[in-house]
């Protein structure tokens, strides 16, 4: 089993730059390329949050465009600068979309012998994240439900802190409340988020908090607290969730781009 993770695609209507200045279309399209790369085909494509720079409605079109090449399910959530309800239409032909306005877009599916539970974050005209208590109670009988299988738990917002004090800012209030129903089961693999532009892992509640690379920019790397968040041109890229047959997962990062080799080894 196989999953890839992309995150913080940040789509703007086609045409239309990225800040002005990027274009965040072709590096979602580089990432899509480097997929069919692989020497093995994701089973799955999960996209953690911040598909959309504004939340337009073409915005969501050039996504689903770009990522129409793709023959594996795709599973999304919602981030900050996503529109819950302009998400829930583009994405109201998936079976795993829930069709109540509203509501969180939260919902659960198999992959394999993992399970992977999706939570909505997003709350509306803010950067940082939260969640409801239906939505912990929600999760919770999930969990119960399976405990004797694997989990994934994605949402976008990350429930630990950086080190860089402005993106702590704007992380998942109040986690302890998610970090208490974590710790109830022991089979939790990952939490795997987007959010921060940047790669992290990070033990947390008796599982790894694992943090997927934007595939626009990523977030400089600075630990003072009067720094300014800043973007810096780092290498974009994805994640990939493997499962093996010791029944252990194992994440990988995959940068996008082109590089001389593979070589082999004399």
């Amino acid at each position: 089993m196989l999953i890839a993770q992309i995150s913080d695609t940040h789509i703007m209507p086609k045409g239309e730059m990225l800040y002005g200045r990027l274009d965040s279309s072709i590096n979602l399209t580089l990432a899509v390329r480097q997929i069919f790369q692989l020497d093995t085909r994701p089973d799955c494509l999960l996209l953690t949050g911040d598909l959309t720079d504004r939340g337009q409605p073409a915005a969501y079109d050039h996504l689903l465009e770009i990522l129409a090449p793709l023959s594996m399910p795709i599973y999304a959530i919602p981030g900050n600068h996503d529109r819950r309800e302009t998400m829930r239409a583009a994405f109201s032909g998936c079976a795993w979309m829930p069709q109540t306005a509203g509501e969180p877009i939260r919902y659960s599916f198999d992959a394999g012998r993992l399970r992977i539970c999706a939570l909505d974050t997003l709350v509306e005209g803010q950067d940082h994240g939260a969640l409801a208590a239906d939505q912990l109670a929600w999760l919770d009988g999930q969990l119960a439900a399976a405990r004797d299988r694997p989990v994934i738990v994605m949402l976008h917002h990350p429930p630990v802190k950086s080190g860089i004090p402005s993106m702590d800012a704007m992380r998942l209030r109040s986690p302890d409340a998610l970090g208490e129903v974590i710790e109830r089961y022991g089979n939790i693999e990952r939490v795997i988020c987007g959010h921060l532009h940047r790669t992290m892992h990070v033990r947390w509640r008796g599982t790894t908090v694992s943090v997927s690379p934007s595939t626009v920019d990523q977030i400089f790397l600075a630990f003072q607290r009067h720094t300014p968040p800043a973007a810096i041109a780092e290498p974009i890229g994805f994640q990939l969730h493997y499962w093996d047959d010791d029944d252990r997962l194992i994440t990988h990062v995959a940068a996008v781009g082109e590089f001389d080799g593979p070589f082999p080894y004399d």
